[in-house]
């Protein structure tokens, strides 16, 4: 099957080809999710430049020599660093071995806004992820209630801000940015005073690799003046095409979101890319939940292993926390019913 960079490196050759390569500087973004919105940056803060952007998403056909090839035809490429797996003789290394100029471009992870999302990588499938209501990104709370056998009444009782403090959620902040600020110095990028500001507003992230369009429109500001290249003082909003948010979008808890003078929801939005289709779909936490178990129940129990809910589950003291604070939430609300 043809992977998205396949068809990219097709329609790439076939207007060189044509004669249809108009721009300058010549500009190559290749990335994961992220990709879109740092290239359409880049072609805002530089109208005159040609950008083009490859997705390495999953494998397809495409070698190291047939993208290597593509690129050397542009003056600047930024490029993740990403593993062997995608194409189908090597990795970011091997293309640095053909392309010795290729600037890294960092992937942005933040676990600050969502420290309950964990992925199910199924051990009966070779790692592969497991998809739950809204694709890949799983409540590791909710997990947890289900193979701990509780209802779906005990499991919502679990998403308070009581759990939460008890499961250190409140506490992962420093430790998530200070991931993200290495991951960028170590680009080579600088991101310390764009992280402060994206800090002061809602939260700028989707989930924990999916940052909202501004975010990446001041990381390819950063990018292009570090390459020395013009990039126009323009704001965001006057241009703002949010690509990212047609995928998945986990939310910011409300009791976490607070804490950072921030407001957050409960509502779970599943991935919609064919916009005529419709609208998309949304969950609320306990059709969530309800959807979640409705999942788990069809899988067998040793596909649902993730280290963080199977350390819970073998730790005495934390089932007592958590059918503590089950049993008190739902105590105190049906004492106010």
């Amino acid at each position: 099957m043809l992977s998205e960079l396949d068809r990219q490196l097709y329609h790439f050759w076939r207007r060189r080809f044509q004669g249809r390569d108009a721009g300058s500087p010549r500009i190559a973004v290749v990335g994961n999710c992220q990709s879109f919105g740092v290239a359409y940056a880049m072609k805002t803060l530089n109208p005159a430049a040609r950008v083009d952007r490859f997705t390495i998403i999953r494998k397809g056909l495409a070698t190291v020599d047939m993208l290597a090839r593509a690129l050397a035809t542009y003056d600047h490429v930024f490029s993740i660093h990403f593993p062997k797996g995608y194409l189908r003789d090597g990795g970011f290394e091997q293309l640095r071995e053909r392309l010795p100029n290729v600037r890294l471009l960092p992937s942005l992870v933040f676990s600050g806004y969502h420290p309950d999302l964990v992925y199910i990588l199924d051990p009966t499938a070779g790692g592969r992820p497991l998809d739950g209501p809204i694709g890949s990104y799983h409540s590791a709370i909710a997990l947890y209630a289900y193979l701990r056998g509780m209802n779906l009444e005990q499991a919502e009782a679990l998403f308070s801000a009581q759990v939460y403090d008890a499961l250190g959620y409140f506490d992962v902040w420093e430790s998530a940015a200070a991931e993200l600020l290495g991951l960028a110095r170590a680009a080579g990028v600088d991101l310390s005073a764009e992280f402060m500001r994206w800090s002061r507003g809602v939260p700028f992230m989707y989930s924990i690799n999916h940052p909202k369009p501004f975010v990446l429109f001041d990381l390819a500001r950063v990018l292009l003046r570090k390459a020395g290249l013009p990039a126009a003082d323009l704001p965001f909003d006057l241009y703002a095409v949010d690509d990212v948010v047609r995928g998945v979008v986990f939310p910011v808890y409300p009791e976490i979101a607070e804490r950072y003078g921030q407001t957050g929801s409960y509502l779970f939005k599943r991935a919609h890319f064919e916009l005529e289709s419709g609208v998309g779909d949304f969950f609320d936490l306990p059709g969530f939940l309800k959807a979640s178990f409705a999942a788990y129940g069809a899988c067998k129990p040793a596909q649902l292993v993730t280290p963080r809910t199977q350390a819970w589950l073998d730790d005495a003291e934390t089932r007592r926390l958590f059918d503590f604070h089950a049993a008190d939430a739902l105590a105190r609300k049906y004492a106010h019913a």
